[in-house]
């Protein structure tokens, strides 16, 4: 079994006052943790079921320097920052709009005359015909986040990762982890040039994040279609890795096309490459053996349940399914239709020995509310903080993954049943569930 690591920031203020774990149990099969790829490690907060996970509050630190916490986690866990995503989707050909109307995005196209061709029929380019054609529209991304820490009060943290140009206007795709709940966003090209961006949308479920930057004539990659690659396909990987090293290529294979995994509750479908990917990786591009963007730079193994070292097992979001979302994004900023509880949770472990220490009074393992929206159905409803969640529509919570997936499988509108422990009584509450809006957004 593989230990994966993931990084991700809410970015929904409401959420990121909890003080609660979002930590996955031991004992699941794919066992993901919370690292910073700058900031030192600490004590990450409380899951709320709408698609995102809180932040974990980070300690300031100089500008440029990286904490020792964050020099361990780089060179002994190798960690890169993850998120999660979805296989499938449709794709756009010709200069294609994400969406309709205002939401309009002319994505450089692949395919000139609108036809798909088998691998047979395409003629592979070599990796540095594939560099000179695209490297210019991958982009070395550094933030600034600004978060609240319960002892030391609002701090700064700095992060970098990677992005890739989608349009020759200046739209930018990258992971919703690497700029998502950023205060400031500087994108830099590969000419030098450096320009400050503004975020348009992002959405955790996918760990995608839209961001443009005033300029225009820029490269943008040709977009592919992911669901035509296959396992053994050329895969060339362009990013900026350990954060300072912009522009760096790595080349290798498509191990897989549709590796299910689990993190933090979200059960993600991702293309499996043996590319090497490295911190800072995130958000970069993998391009096929014709230079087509097929994918989305997202997670690196770190390790086995030994804690053995893990190389050449990185994992990519299908580009197609980031198509689908833009339109949301830049119109919105975030993706429509997706259900709400309005609650965050947290997981009891080790006899509830959290949720007492906490003051929720439980005393078994089991998922625990944490929080509760304000002016939100599950507030007039009547839910408690410190309520142990048994089961929704009668399928039993053991974990916030189970939680999750009943919610995911529900849409804005339906009513559904909570079995809930409260200071050691059991009873039913009906919640009408809301549409998620990020708090920004609304």
């Amino acid at each position: 079994m593989y230990n994966h690591y993931y990084d991700s920031y809410d970015t929904n203020p409401e959420n990121r006052k909890t003080e609660a774990t979002g930590s996955q149990p031991e004992n699941k099969q794919e066992v993901f943790r919370w690292h910073s790829y700058y900031a030192p490690q600490h004590t990450p907060h409380a899951a709320p079921v709408n698609g995102s996970s809180a932040p974990e509050p980070k300690v300031k630190k100089q500008k440029g320097r990286m904490s020792t916490g964050a020099v361990a986690a780089l060179l002994v866990l190798c960690v890169l920052l993850s998120g999660a995503a979805g296989f499938g989707g449709s794709y756009l050909f010709s200069r294609m709009n994400a969406s309709s109307g205002d939401s309009a995005i002319q994505i450089n196209k692949a395919n000139v005359d609108n036809v798909v061709k088998t691998s047979a029929e395409q003629t592979e380019k070599s990796t540095n015909e594939i560099v000179s054609e695209v490297a210019d529209s991958v982009v070395e991304i550094t933030v600034e986040v600004v978060q609240t820490d319960m002892f030391y009060g609002e701090q700064t943290a700095e992060g970098a990762g990677s992005g890739v140009i989608i349009s020759e206007d200046g739209y930018i795709l990258t992971n919703n982890h690497v700029a998502g709940d950023a205060s400031k966003i500087t994108v830099t090209l590969r000419s030098g040039e450096s320009y400050d961006a503004k975020l348009f949308g992002a959405d955790a479920d996918l760990d995608i994040a839209l961001i443009k930057i005033d300029a225009s004539g820029l490269c943008a990659a040709p977009v592919g279609d992911s669901s035509t690659v296959s396992a053994g396909d050329k895969s060339v990987i362009i990013g900026n890795p350990l954060g300072t090293l912009g522009g760096s290529v790595t080349e290798g294979i498509i191990s897989a096309v549709d590796r299910e995994l689990e993190i933090d509750g979200r059960t993600m479908h991702l293309i499996q490459t043996d590319a090497a990917v490295n911190p800072g990786n995130s958000g970069g591009g993998m391009f096929n053996s014709q230079g087509e963007l097929v994918g989305i730079v997202v997670a690196k193994s770190a390790g086995d349940s030994t804690g053995s070292t893990i190389d050449n097992i990185g994992f990519v979001i299908p580009i197609n399914n980031a198509l689908d979302i833009l339109g949301d994004l830049k119109q919105y900023g975030y993706v429509r239709g997706k259900a709400y509880t309005g609650m965050a949770y947290s997981e009891g472990s080790s006899g509830g020995m959290y949720a007492q220490y906490f003051g929720y009074g439980g005393t078994s393992d089991g998922v625990y509310i944490a929080s509760i929206k304000s002016g939100s159905n599950a507030a007039k409803a009547g839910f408690s903080v410190g309520d142990r969640v048994i089961s929704v529509d009668g399928n039993a919570v053991n974990t916030i993954s189970d939680l999750k997936k009943i919610i995911t499988d529900h849409s804005v509108g339906d009513t559904v049943s909570f079995e809930l422990e409260r200071s050691g009584r059991t009873g039913t509450i009906e919640l009408t569930l809301e549409e998620y809006v990020p708090t920004a957004s609304a």
